[in-house]
């Protein structure tokens, strides 16, 4: 099954900017809709959703999402990263799981 198929963009958008959001943009002027970033968020969460499907476990995709957000898009590490990506993984599993 294709994450189209389980997860809609719009729901998968909704986790990652209530959950992750590792540039901290949801609260910014505008918000995440009017940021460059949101297309940049989506691939990540698109990736964590395939990788769900693929059978990786919770761990393995919280550790992709806090190297996202710590080498690749070099943020500075926080105390809240890894509960944040945490969150952000039960909440797509939670959405793949419904629709398998």
């Amino acid at each position: 099954m294709s994450w189209s198929s389980s997860v809609k963009l719009s729901v998968l958008r909704d986790i990652g900017w209530d959950h992750w959001d590792p540039a901290r943009l949801n609260g910014s002027d505008g918000g995440w809709r009017r940021s460059n970033a949101a297309d940049e968020y989506d691939r990540y969460l698109l990736r964590v959703v395939g990788r769900l499907q693929s059978g990786q476990t919770n761990e393995a995709l919280v550790d992709y999402l806090v190297g996202i957000e710590t080498m690749h898009m070099r943020l500075a590490a926080t105390s809240t990263a890894r509960s944040r990506a945490e969150a952000t993984v039960a909440a797509l599993r939670e959405q793949v799981e419904r629709f398998n």
